[in-house]
């Protein structure tokens, strides 16, 4: 009785294989994170400034400034080392959902919206951004499930 309910995989899927994908995942997420707060640091006044507009940051925008690219090289910190990556994983997700979230907000508030992003990121519309990210948040929920399991 209990092999009628085993799950088959048609295509099983290699522990290396999995590692690869979840190593290629992790990549993504410092090359995109590394990128983002860059860019932030680099107009670091005109970045503050489109936070100060921000109805729900506004007097908190210096906080935000300082607290956002710093948070996204902690995360590719934490990336980097193997001891620490799967916490990175998790702190990926939850800043993609918390980013995404603001956007959609934003977007449906009417609000004026002013990208402080660089290259790529600055010539998707709104709604492509959100997408963007949710593809993001997709990468590091797969990212985690692939991630080898602690003995």
């Amino acid at each position: 009785m209990q092999t009628l309910f085993k799950r088959v995989q048609k295509y099983p899927v290699s522990a290396k294989s999995k590692a690869v994908i979840a190593d290629s995942i992790v990549y993504c997420f410092i090359l995109l994170f590394v990128y983002t707060a860059t860019s932030k640091i680099q107009s670091f006044t005109s970045f503050k400034f489109v936070l100060s507009k921000s109805v729900l940051i506004g007097q908190y925008n210096v906080i935000v400034a300082w607290a956002v690219p710093s948070v996204e090289i902690l995360i590719s910190t934490l990336l980097i080392f193997p001891q620490t990556r799967k916490a990175g994983l998790f702190s990926s997700l939850a800043i993609m959902i918390v980013f995404t979230a603001y956007l959609i907000y934003m977007v449906n508030s009417g609000s004026q919206l002013i990208c402080t992003c660089g290259g790529v990121l600055s010539s998707m519309t709104w709604k492509q951004h959100i997408w963007f990210n949710a593809v993001f948040i997709l990468l590091a929920i797969t990212g985690l499930k692939l991630y080898p399991r602690e003995s």
